[in-house]
């Protein structure tokens, strides 16, 4: 296919850290086995990522995070993948605290920040993140719907293709990307440690080609991205350069 960008393009990839396919499942075998395999292809292909982690795998696994912070940006997925849209104002408040807390003391770093486990919040959700400090949001992805963000001051990124996407057959994959890349700025990629692991007893779209196949097409996804003369961006990166241009 021709090239159509005028730019080189940019991808960000962004990783959710959370316990094994919520709320089906409780284990946390994508943080013990498929983390350090997503650290590998990464090192591998000298790729920076942006890590939405939950305060509760930040408890559990406080090494591991740290030890992420020191290559990746580190930002906040609430504290146990609760549904923010679910949840009394209060609560939100609570939890988003507590976890941004958590990450701070393991990183050193404040979050700057935040995506909504399940891409689910409230126009409240957006006012206790400003409260708090957050530069920007990540929660809107462009293929559901979100709430209304009208004076809102975080800069908003959504995500372009749901976490699936990356385990379809490579052929089909491709195509998609080269037409993202063809007509979008930002690309922002998102995907779980625990589709590095073969997952059993979930919805199929939750289990179908993960585990090795899955390591498998990431790896080959992001060797073809860099072909494409790709410049991988962490969101942060994306939501300072806006911020500052107004």
């Amino acid at each position: 296919m021709k090239k159509c960008y005028k730019k080189k393009p940019q991808v960000a990839l962004t990783i959710d850290v959370e316990q094994d396919a919520p709320p089906f499942l409780n284990t946390w075998q994508g943080v013990e086995k498929g983390l350090p395999l997503m650290l590998e292809v990464l090192a591998k292909h000298d790729v920076p990522a942006t890590f939405f982690i939950t305060g509760l795998a930040a408890e559990r696994f406080p090494g591991l995070i740290a030890e992420i912070s020191q290559r990746h940006e580190v930002s906040c997925h609430g504290y146990e993948h609760e549904r923010f849209d679910m949840l009394a104002v209060e609560e939100q408040r609570k939890r988003i605290q507590k976890a941004t807390e958590i990450l701070q003391k393991i990183t050193g770093t404040k979050p700057l920040g935040f995506r909504a486990p399940n891409f689910k919040l409230t126009v409240q959700t957006l006012a206790i993140l400003e409260e708090i400090g957050y530069v920007y949001d990540a929660s809107k992805a462009s293929y559901k719907q979100a709430p209304r963000r009208s004076g809102s001051s975080l800069v908003e990124i959504p995500n372009t293709l749901p976490s699936s996407f990356l385990r379809l057959p490579i052929w089909l994959s491709r195509q998609v990307l080269s037409l993202c890349l063809c007509f979008l700025p930002l690309v922002v990629l998102d995907y779980h440690p625990w589709e590095l692991v073969k997952m059993s007893n979930v919805r199929f779209d939750l289990r179908f080609a993960t585990g090795d196949k899955a390591l498998n097409r990431l790896d080959r996804t992001i060797s073809y991205l860099r072909t494409r003369g790709t410049r991988f961006v962490t969101l942060k990166e994306v939501a300072l350069y806006r911020a500052t241009q107004g």
